[in-house]
């Protein structure tokens, strides 16, 4: 048992949410300015943010955007790792009503983020995930039907949020979320020619 499972916020649920990051310009070069970018118009929470379940149904507008990205990067010769910001994507696990707000910051593709969510997802005792980057570091830990989730920085070793909550009930939100991504980002890589956003990385693409 580690140390921070006694400080560690007793909460009933995690809701995991997935979203792809948006940008309203496009800059091309250093010390040039920037460039107009129209977003795409379907109703959203976040202007600069599209959900998974607010993409659903709106693939081809979604796709639209990135391809003005792509045709953007290519009048200037760019290269995708010279672009790659445009297609960051963004995983989070909320719960408003206990103010637990649980980050991911270095993981901005889904292959990245989804190793975290199978090991949560899975069925594996004592640490079942962990790991570190520049100032951020996040654990799981699962004993009997609990899980606790911590994520701090690595350098103070300061507790930045720790929660604990029935494994269960994150593990079923979990599984149609990893679905419904895979199956957005294969109907987006259809429409753009691409897949931008599993791995980060398409040699053809740019």
């Amino acid at each position: 048992m580690e140390p921070w499972f006694a400080d560690a916020k007793p909460i009933n649920s995690l809701e995991p949410e997935i979203a792809f990051h948006l940008w309203d310009e496009f800059h091309p070069v250093r010390d040039r300015p920037p460039e107009p970018l129209a977003l795409p118009e379907f109703p959203r929470a976040e202007r600069l943010r599209v959900s998974v379940p607010e993409a659903i149904g709106h693939e081809a507008e979604l796709a639209a955007y990135y391809g003005r990205v792509a045709a953007l990067a290519r009048q200037r010769g760019l290269k995708l790792q010279q672009v790659r910001q445009y297609f960051w994507m963004d995983l989070r696990l909320d719960n408003e009503d206990a103010d637990v707000h649980l980050s991911f910051p270095w993981y901005d593709t889904f292959s990245s983020m989804d190793h975290f969510l199978a090991a949560v997802a899975g069925h594996d005792e004592g640490m079942v995930y962990a790991d570190q980057d520049q100032g951020w570091a996040v654990e799981a830990w699962a004993r009997n039907s609990t899980l606790y989730i911590r994520e701090s920085d690595p350098d103070s070793d300061a507790t930045v949020q720790a929660a604990a909550l029935p494994r269960a009930g994150l593990q079923a939100r979990i599984a149609p979320l990893r679905e419904r991504t895979a199956r957005l980002l294969a109907r987006l890589a259809e429409e753009l020619g691409a897949d931008v956003w599993t791995t980060g990385e398409a040699p053809s693409f740019l």
